[in-house]
């Protein structure tokens, strides 16, 4: 009887594991369509980090993206190993991606329901490791 009831939580588990990840990707695919379909290659947002991180990293950021590639930062021109962490809207897609083939502890994403791009993501990579949460989220998107 015990491996009965054994047998049934490991089938819910599976199925519920299954279940999620494909509503991740599901959503994901969608989404990305969505923001694709607009045709934006340029425009402006404010991002911002959560993490247990330095202030300065985890202050809002105005980012300002031309032609697909961000060009500048609080009015300051981007510069990768300065400005490193702050994504585009593809970048945030490409780690969407990747978390979501690494098969994260937590992936929660929130994407805008007008453009399709992630508004809100939060990713725990492993649960039994504290303080390597982030979460990414961009405000005052606007098309350029």
């Amino acid at each position: 009887m015990r491996q009965c009831y054994f047998l049934v939580f490991l089938l819910l588990f599976i199925t519920c594991s299954e279940t999620e990840s494909h509503e991740t990707i599901s959503s994901l695919e969608a989404n990305k369509e969505k923001w694709e379909n607009a045709s934006i290659l340029d425009y402006s947002f404010v991002f911002q980090v959560s993490c247990y991180c330095t202030v300065e990293y985890t202050s809002p950021k105005a980012v300002s993206v031309r032609d697909g590639n961000i060009v500048t930062v609080n009015d300051l021109a981007y510069s990768e190993e300065i400005h490193r962490g702050i994504f585009s809207i593809n970048d945030l897609f490409k780690e969407i991606e990747k978390a979501s083939n690494q098969k994260v502890a937590v992936l929660e994403t929130t994407y805008d329901s007008f453009y399709g791009f992630p508004a809100k993501l939060y990713i725990d990579r492993d649960e039994r490791i504290a303080d390597e949460e982030i979460g990414y989220s961009i405000s005052n998107f606007k098309p350029l």
